[in-house]
C-alpha cells in the first residue's frame, strides 16, 4: 500500500481501536499514579514529555482522555516522517476541539486548553535519538517503538535524557508472536512467520518487549509490566470499525518485507498473501501480535 496514498497514516487511525482492547490497564493505571507524583515534585512548572515515533499523536489523545496528564503539560511529538507529523498537526486540533477543549495556534505548536488542563504541544520531525538530547524530560513515552532498534541501545540512549526520577513508558512492544489463522499453508505459515521475525531483527528486536523487561530491570527500577497483545478477530463475519485495512496492511507489510529477500519466489508470496486478503474479505482472518508494556523510572539521584 502507497504511503503516498496515506496508507500508513490510515493504518495508524486503523488501529487506534486495536491499541485500545491491547493496552495493559494495570500499566496505565501505574503510570497515572507516578504522572501524579511527578507533577507534585516538579512544583510550579509543566510536566515535561517526549513522545518519539509519536505517529499521528494518539498516545497523546490516549493519554488526555484517561486523564493520566496533569493540569500543566509541555507535550512534543517526535517522529522521522514527515508525512506523519503533518496527519498529527492536522487531526489534532479537531480532535481537541471536539473534546472540548480550546484550541490556539502558538509559535509552531498548539496550546488545547479546557477548565482543568493545559497541554503546550510541540511537533518535530526528527530522529529520536538525536532530538531527546535537546532537553531533559520527566516523561518519555514510546508506544511500537523500541523493536525497531536494538532495544538495548535505544532504551539506554533514551533514559539518559530523563530528568532524575522520571519515568520512561513503552506500551505495545513487540515480543515474537505473530499468528494468522486459519491457515493457509501451515508449512509456508511458519516458514513466513520465523523469515519475517528475522527480518525484524536485521536492525530491529522481534524480542523486544522480553529484552526491555530484562535490560531495564538492571538499569533502572520496573514499575509495572503486562501483556498487550493485539487480537483481531471477526464479528459475524466483519470487522469493527476500520480493522479490515489494518489487516490488509499487516498481511501487505509482511509479504513487502519478505519480498526483499531471496528466501521465497515472489509468485509464492504473492498467492500467500492473495489468500490473507481473501481471508479478510470474507471475514474469516483473525491475527494475534504478542507484545507488552513496560513502565519504569530512573533513580532519583543519577
Amino acid at each position: 500500500m502507497s504511503n503516498a496514498e496515506g496508507g500508513f497514516q490510515r493504518y495508524l487511525a486503523a488501529k487506534r481501536t486495536v491499541d485500545d482492547r491491547a493496552l495493559d490497564r494495570h500499566v496505565l493505571d501505574r503510570l497515572a499514579t507516578e504522572v501524579e507524583r511527578l507533577d507534585d515534585e516538579i512544583g510550579e512548572r509543566p510536566l515535561r514529555v517526549l513522545d518519539v515515533g509519536a505517529g499521528t499523536g494518539a498516545t497523546l489523545e490516549r493519554l488526555a482522555e484517561r486523564d493520566v496528564l496533569p493540569a500543566a503539560v509541555e507535550y512534543t511529538l517526535v517522529d522521522r516522517e514527515a508525512a506523519n507529523v503533518d496527519a498529527a498537526r492536522e487531526r489534532l486540533p479537531q480532535w481537541a476541539a471536539d473534546a472540548g477543549h480550546d484550541v490556539t495556534e502558538v509559535d509552531d505548536g498548539l496550546r488545547i486548553a479546557n477548565d482543568d488542563r493545559r497541554i503546550e504541544i510541540g511537533f518535530a520531525v526528527a530522529d529520536a535519538f538525536e532530538h531527546v538530547g535537546r532537553d531533559t524530560w520527566d516523561l518519555l513515552v514510546g508506544q511500537a517503538f523500541l523493536d525497531l532498534f536494538d532495544t538495548r541501545h535505544a532504551f539506554d540512549a533514551l533514559r539518559e535524557a530523563l530528568a532524575p526520577g522520571g519515568c520512561w513508558y513503552f506500551p505495545i512492544t513487540f515480543d515474537g508472536g505473530t499468528v494468522l489463522s486459519p491457515p493457509v499453508d501451515p508449512t509456508l505459515d511458519d516458514r513466513i512467520e520465523r523469515a519475517f521475525h528475522a527480518h525484524i531483527d536485521d536492525g530491529g528486536d522481534s524480542h523486544a518487549g522480553r529484552h526491555l523487561l530484562a535490560h531495564a530491570t538492571e538499569t533502572s527500577e520496573v514499575l509495572a509490566a503486562g501483556g498487550s497483545d493485539w487480537v483481531v478477530h471477526p464479528r459475524s463475519g466483519a470487522y469493527p470499525a476500520d480493522e479490515g485495512f489494518f489487516l490488509r496492511y499487516i498481511v501487505d507489510t509482511i509479504a513487502g518485507a519478505l519480498d526483499e529477500t531471496d528466501e521465497f519466489d515472489p509468485a509464492t508470496l504473492a498467492g500467500w498473501a492473495a489468500a490473507r486478503h481473501r481471508q479478510i474479505d470474507r471475514g474469516e482472518l483473525t491475527y494475534v501480535a504478542h507484545q507488552l508494556d513496560v513502565l519504569g523510572r530512573v533513580p532519583a539521584e543519577r
